[in-house]
């Protein structure tokens, strides 16, 4: 194959791109998907053996893969998109319902706690504002000490870090 030059090769494979996006049902974003499994097929071009079996197999195996790794990242991108709306964060659903904390401090605070990840939050949730040990954290959580105190840890860092950026 290294004596095809690559244009050739993404020529000759692009129906094999074409349908795993089609296959995944991926056709709404068919541009990302399908750079994506050209990047898989450079990929096995560069790194193919003869040794070793046949090129199409070979470049099979790394086009599906790259086009189902750029799902697996599109879905974490998504994700994070989401825990990052302040209002359906873990601290918000808890934090809304209790009496005791008016609505602007409510507010106010997500937009802090919005920085931490799920843990982080429940640790400042259940340590500041329930007043918990790290060791009823622990246990409620059914995690080790060390993972409350590591959650603390982070939580803190970060914390200081957008508080020193405002």
């Amino acid at each position: 194959m290294k004596n095809t030059p690559f244009e050739e090769v993404a020529a000759m494979f692009e129906p094999l791109i074409k349908s795993q996006i089609k296959r995944y049902h991926l056709t709404n974003h068919f541009d990302q998907y399908y750079q994506a499994g050209l990047l898989g097929l450079w990929k096995a071009y560069e790194t193919y053996n003869p040794e070793k079996g046949q090129f199409s197999s070979f470049a099979f195996t790394h086009v599906r893969g790259r086009i189902l790794q750029e799902l697996r990242n599109e879905m974490k991108r998504q994700e994070t998109e989401v825990t990052h709306d302040p209002h359906n964060s873990l601290s918000f659903q808890l934090l809304s319902h209790q009496d005791h904390i008016p609505f602007l401090e409510d507010e106010t605070l997500n937009l802090y706690l919005m920085h931490l990840t799920e843990n982080q939050q429940r640790w400042v949730v259940h340590r500041v504002f329930q007043m918990n040990t790290e060791a009823e954290i622990a246990k409620t959580f059914g995690v080790t000490l060390y993972a409350v105190k590591s959650w603390r840890k982070a939580a803190i860092k970060k914390l200081r870090t957008v508080l020193n950026t405002q």
